[in-house]
């Protein structure tokens, strides 16, 4: 099974090459090995990798990038937080 250092690698070097068509099909493959592998999401760290994909493109909605990951995990926090409180407030009566 091809890893994550066969594929992104390659990737990121044909980006660097200005090889967008090559970087586009070798970053759908890592996507889709992941998504074989049970990943839900997949954090796009690099600000160039986000942009290989189009809209459109099915798999661009199984990626996020780093700060959307960041707020929606803030979010979750404070929601579970918040629950807590009120949880906390019905106990103290």
């Amino acid at each position: 099974m091809a890893t994550m250092e066969h594929i992104v690698i390659p990737a990121i070097e044909a980006l660097k090459r200005k090889d967008m068509e090559g970087a586009r099909n070798l970053m759908r493959i890592a996507v889709n090995v992941l998504l074989v592998r049970a990943v839900n999401i997949v954090v796009l760290a690099s600000d160039e990798m986000q942009g290989l994909l189009s809209l459109d493109d099915p798999l661009s909605k199984k990626c996020i990038n780093p700060m959307d990951a960041l707020v929606r995990s803030t979010l979750r926090w404070a929601k579970s937080i918040q629950n807590l409180h009120t949880q906390t407030s019905y106990l103290e009566y």
